[in-house]
């Protein structure tokens, strides 16, 4: 027993100095699996039941306070393979992680992290921009292989202060790979709006090079959300301009419709997406989400989705990277899941 004692007093003595430099370390995460059953009318498609881990994550995060209203900031937060089917335990791929400075003039960070452009959208999301059933499967791409629902290496990001209910945010991605005749640099943009029960938000990316040398791809987006007692409604529109030549290019507009309806501890759902052609005919797209979800708590959360994609003969718009189906098709998923945030 007193040798227990010793070890637990050398222990204490020797971890106490460094809890008390890091008490304002911060360690969080989300579990966020799903068992999903997904299908497809498409000749030869084979249903497949699956679990998905979606967006869990793992971070830790914190600051330090460097005097005349200065702190230094820092966050690194990884994706977690919940489910194991990537192999790749606690690192499956970087979320949101870089190191910065907070004061009276904002706050700026390096590091890879959400483009102001995709953030804007996130008041309006049912899914965690994750799983099979959001949004963004459609939103904010044009055609199946454009996205900018980008999360973005090498970024230097600034938020503005907050001007009573405005606030901005501008961000820059570098080319490390930069050539002589490409500079695949990424700019955004976001001004936002949130005062009492109304959010709005307009928020602007440009992407030179990224499909055509010497021209610039770019993408414009609306977002509004009102909330009135226990019911939100919600839309998003947009505006994605791809060069497919030195001389040509086309613009995809794409529409959200979202609500939800809040019962006690129950919340009900429902959004409607709707992608644009690209310069090609019958490449648009449809998407109808249900979502139906019971808090035990704050922080844990049960609920069940179904959501239902439908292409054109000319696109083949994927849930969630399913693999499943092929141009044309309409693909459907069932699915339940359990979220638990700490």
């Amino acid at each position: 027993m007193q040798q227990k004692l010793i070890v637990l007093t050398i222990a204490a003595a020797f971890s106490a100095p460094t809890l008390a430099d890091n008490a304002n370390v911060n360690v969080y995460g989300k579990a966020y699996l799903t068992l999903d059953s997904i299908s497809s009318n498409a000749t030869g498609a084979v249903s497949t039941l699956r679990t998905n881990s979606n967006a869990s994550r793992f971070g830790v995060k914190g600051s330090e306070e460097l005097g005349d209203g200065l702190k230094g900031i820092y966050q690194f937060e990884v994706q977690v393979d919940g489910d194991g089917s990537g192999g790749n335990g606690l690192g499956n791929g970087t979320r949101n992680s870089g190191v910065g400075l907070e004061g009276d003039f904002g706050k700026v960070i390096v590091g890879v992290w959400d483009t102001p452009f995709k953030v804007a959208h996130n008041k309006v999301e049912l899914f965690d921009n994750a799983s099979a059933f959001t949004a963004l499967n459609l939103i904010g791409r044009a055609g199946a292989a454009k996205n900018f629902n980008s999360r973005l290496k090498n970024i230097v990001q600034y938020w503005t202060p907050k001007f009573g209910s405005v606030q901005g945010a501008v961000s820059y991605a570098p080319d490390e790979a930069k050539t002589a005749t490409t500079n695949k640099s990424d700019l955004a943009f976001a001004a936002t709006f949130e005062q009492d029960d109304l959010y709005a938000a307009a928020a602007y990316e440009s992407r030179p090079d990224a499909t055509t040398a010497g021209t610039t791809d770019s993408a414009l987006r609306l977002v509004g959300k009102y909330t009135l007692g226990d019911v939100w409604v919600g839309a998003t529109v947009e505006s994605i301009k791809v060069n497919t030549s030195a001389t040509a290019s086309y613009s995809q507009k794409n529409l959200e419709l979202v609500g939800q309806y809040k019962l006690g501890a129950d919340k009900l759902a429902v959004s409607y997406a709707k992608a644009g052609k690209t310069a090609t005919a019958n490449t648009g797209a449809t998407q109808l989400a249900l979502r139906y979800g019971h808090e035990f708590s704050k922080r844990t959360e049960l609920f069940a989705a179904y959501t239902t994609l439908k292409n054109d003969s000319a696109v083949n718009y994927d849930l969630n990277s399913s693999g499943i189906g092929a141009a044309g098709d309409t693909k459907a998923v069932f699915g339940a899941g359990l979220i638990h945030a700490f």
